[in-house]
């Protein structure tokens, strides 16, 4: 062993190899100040005394294990709570994919030029795509078409909601049926005819 490596030897084995005491096998089981053991009397003391129970320990059982189960109970209950909310948020993401995948767009009718019809205010339709086609259709009067393209579809609703206008407003109120007199009610708060 180098010099320089007698740093890293314990003192009892520095100085049997230096020869200035002799060393005994039992030095090995003696604490050392530095180690404290934890079965020696003086710390059995301290743990004791760290570990005092009261006399009515036995009553406060049933209150620790009553604070124990509500504790388990709202673990649960956030838990499903938790659960819940990933299925909603699941759901939500569905359909947004769903409404993504539709590719459905709000378009606004501003006018009927050249026909002679004023606009009273603009008529929001949906314009999606199904299949080959488009689709365009105004929910609040339940008027749907369809087109090759997205503007044909909305051209052709434009043509069929006038249509129905010209063919409801012709027709006298009692001769129209539930539906048709709902749905003339609705053409008339958007459409005027002009002279």
């Amino acid at each position: 062993m180098r010099q320089s490596d007698s740093q890293f030897e314990a003192p009892e084995i520095q100085s049997l190899r230096l020869g200035r005491t002799k060393w005994d096998l039992m030095d090995c089981d003696r604490p050392t100040a530095v180690f404290k053991n934890p079965f020696s009397s003086r710390c059995a003391e301290s743990r004791r005394s760290q570990n005092v129970f009261s006399p009515d320990w036995a009553s406060a059982v049933p209150n620790l294990i009553e604070k124990l189960v509500s504790e388990v109970v709202e673990k649960k209950k956030m838990e499903i709570r938790f659960s819940l909310l990933e299925i909603a948020v699941s759901e939500l993401k569905s359909r947004i994919d769903t409404l993504d995948a539709a590719k459905t767009r709000i378009v606004p009718i501003n006018s009927f030029a050249p026909e002679k019809y004023d606009l009273l205010k603009p008529i929001l339709v949906s314009v999606q795509a199904v299949d080959d086609e488009f689709e365009a259709g105004w929910f609040d009067a339940n008027i749907h078409t369809a087109g090759e393209n997205e503007e044909e579809a909305v051209s052709n609703l434009k043509s069929l909601i006038l249509d129905y206008f010209d063919g409801f407003s012709k027709e006298p109120s009692e001769k129209l049926g539930p539906e048709p007199t709902r749905q003339l009610t609705v053409l008339k708060l958007f459409i005027q005819k002009t002279m």
